[in-house]
């Protein structure tokens, strides 16, 4: 999810969206104002006619802005409704001077200054409209209640807003984590969904291979040395004639049945590594990679090259494209190295950047979901694998990532799924 690098963005689209949790506190504001202007238009009863009808148009013009302005609030920019703000801030200090009554609307400028402006200045503006409050009483004497009314209701308003903003803030949290979980959630099962393909499709390409094919190239060889010894029983062409033509059409049936079960062998081999080595795999991600940024990715083996188990070469892969899109999505570096080294009993991956880094212990006590997703993701595909993955970083001197997963005793004799040769037909 995309975040603003502004603050101030982040304020203006804090104030535009209205979670659900905000209604109630909005729907209660709204009922508040009503009681408070129905009881200051009553108090015009008691006043001479000339400020009655004062109080009355005041009164009622700060109703129409404060519905009208609520209405649209969450269309305007800023500018507007600070401007709608001080319009309401305007009616109501006049308010307070035709009637006492006017001031409890400062309740209701309370939450509209929390609202419009959610920083300090909101704070602020809650500040000097209850110490407004205050000095419009000192004409006809200030009280302790009339220091105490505004004073308290402004802390109750700060203490509630504050309140719900937490309440908001974890409900967004909770959303965000919630949407992340499902997220992996559905990438893990793709994963898993992918990886039991791959291995069925490897397990089945590996039948047909030590079974079919071999049988079949088999049977071509021992039809090549049947072929052989007739001519060695010294036969006339016409008594080899009948013999020989039958090989021969066994011969041939077997070879196009062998190039049948090539074809399968190679469209069951999985896609991503069928007709590439580990290594060009590699640099076919990293080039990807490094076309979509500012990035140079160098990719290099060392060790003695040999073919791995479809797995394991699958899992050094989606490890090293995680490790890597990382790199290009926070590192800002401008080069990575991308190693695979073939020891005799384990291979090897490390991603080294030299980037801004991070600090590692910062990152794994964040709940997770909450940024290190992908790290959690090369873990658990190197645990599946039996190896252990580890991150080396140090905030602006780059990152490391490394994965060692052992390979099983007969992991060397593991071979490509090359094509036989005869002895005569290249079977």
């Amino acid at each position: 999810m995309e975040t603003s690098l502004d603050p101030l963005d982040d304020v203006e689209e804090l104030r535009r969206t209205r979670a659900p949790d905000e209604d109630a506190l909005i729907d209660g504001v709204h009922i508040l104002t009503t009681v408070l202007l129905i009881a200051a238009l009553v108090s015009s009863v008691n006043l001479p006619f000339g400020e009655a009808a004062l109080n009355l148009l005041l009164g009622s013009g700060f109703a129409v802005l404060y519905f009208y302005g609520t209405a649209l609030l969450p269309e305007w920019r800023e500018p507007t409704a600070l401007a709608w703000l001080f319009s309401l801030t305007m009616l109501w200090v006049l308010a307070m001077m035709i009637s006492p009554v006017g001031i409890y609307l400062v309740f209701t400028l309370f939450f509209l200054y929390l609202r419009v402006m959610d920083d300090i200045r909101g704070v602020v503006a809650v500040i000097a409209a209850t110490l407004a409050s205050v000095f419009t009483q000192v004409p006809n004497g200030l009280t302790v209640g009339g220091v105490m009314g505004p004073a308290v209701s402004a802390g109750v308003v700060l203490a509630i807003h504050y309140a719900f903003r937490t309440l908001i803030r974890i409900s967004r949290e909770r959303e965000e984590l919630i949407a992340q979980l499902i997220n992996t959630r559905t990438q893990l099962a793709e994963t898993e969904r992918a990886a039991g393909v791959a291995a069925e499709r490897q397990r089945l390409a590996h039948e047909i291979h030590d079974t079919v094919a071999q049988g079949l190239s088999s049977i071509q060889m021992l039809l090549h040395s049947a072929d052989r010894d007739l001519e060695k029983l010294g036969l006339s062409p016409e008594q080899l004639a009948g013999p020989t033509r039958f090989i021969d059409l066994a011969r041939t049936t077997a070879r196009d049945n062998l190039s049948e079960a090539r074809a399968m062998i190679a469209a069951l081999t999985p896609a991503s590594l069928q007709e590439t080595s580990l290594e060009a795999a590699l640099e076919r991600m990293a080039a990807g990679f490094a076309a979509a940024g500012e990035l140079t990715i160098d990719v290099g083996v060392e060790g003695a090259v040999r073919q791995l188990p479809m797995r394991t070469e699958a899992a050094l892969l989606r490890i090293a494209q995680g490790a890597v899109g990382n790199v290009a999505k926070h590192a800002a570096a401008s080069r990575c190295r991308v190693t695979v080294t073939y020891e005799p009993d384990e291979v090897r991956l490390d991603v080294v950047d030299n980037g801004r880094g991070f600090d590692p212990a910062t990152v794994q006590e964040r709940p997770a979901g909450l940024g290190h997703v992908g790290l959690d993701a090369m873990r658990q595909r190197a645990a599946e694998q039996g190896g252990v993955l580890e991150v080396e970083a140090t905030p602006g001197y780059g990152t490391a990532v490394s994965v060692a997963i052992p390979l099983p005793e007969d992991a060397a004799e593991t071979t490509t799924l090359e094509p036989e040769t005869s002895n005569e037909e290249g079977a």
